[in-house]
């Protein structure tokens, strides 16, 4: 990577990969970005193989991102607006931590998974309900395969998925300002802000109540 860039990287469950990575994409800081599939327990596993939902593994997002211009706790307070972290899974009903479109997280260092949790805790006293959202420090963990992989990157027809078909209607994709990123994906009228440290959108049409998650 470039010098002066401190790159980390997380990845991200909650719901579509496809919407998910185009909406990350978007904000500032992001390096770069893959979809794909993660903890499960199928090898190599194949589109196809996740849809028929014996694999274990969720649609995700790995994220690349600069920490000096994005810090954890803001990308994960966004992650986290993007999506209902309250219900296990967007579509049907399934136990926690099943599902191809559960919401997780998956980091691989002890100092992300702080930070994902606190961010997590602090979102359930503030909603004052019970999220579904799962932390998984995967570099604190054994694989079961001879590469010690956990993060199967998805076909090539899925990766920016929704950018390629933006740009063949000719829509220009942006980088934005977090405050304009929120005010664009963050519109569940019955939410708060993910945490005490994202910042404030100064939005004359707001109600007054804070609009981060339902």
């Amino acid at each position: 990577y470039y010098s002066g860039i401190h790159s980390q990287t997380i990845t991200f469950g909650g719901g579509c990969f496809w919407h998910v990575e185009h909406s990350l994409r978007r904000l500032p800081g992001i390096i770069s970005t893959k979809v794909g599939y993660a903890g499960g327990t199928t090898p190599s596993p194949s589109y196809q193989d996740v849809c028929k939902k014996n694999t274990g593994h969720a649609e995700v997002v790995q994220v690349v991102f600069d920490s000096r211009v994005l810090e954890p706790r803001m990308l994960i307070d966004c992650f986290l607006a993007l999506h209902d972290p309250t219900k296990v899974r967007a579509l049907g009903k399934h136990a926690q931590g099943t599902g191809q479109y559960r919401s997780c997280i998956f980091v691989t260092n002890s100092e992300l998974e702080i930070i994902a949790k606190e961010a997590l805790k602090e979102c359930s006293t503030q909603l004052d309900k019970v999220l579904s959202t799962e932390v998984r420090n995967m570099g604190a963990m054994e694989m079961d395969n001879t590469n010690n992989q956990w993060f199967w990157v998805a076909e090539e027809r899925h990766q920016r998925h929704d950018e390629r078909k933006s740009q063949a209607k000719d829509t220009q994709i942006s980088t934005m300002t977090v405050s304009d990123w929120l005010l664009e994906y963050a519109k569940r009228s019955e939410s708060i802000w993910g945490s005490t440290q994202t910042i404030k959108v100064d939005d004359s049409s707001d109600d007054g109540m804070a609009r981060m998650m339902i």
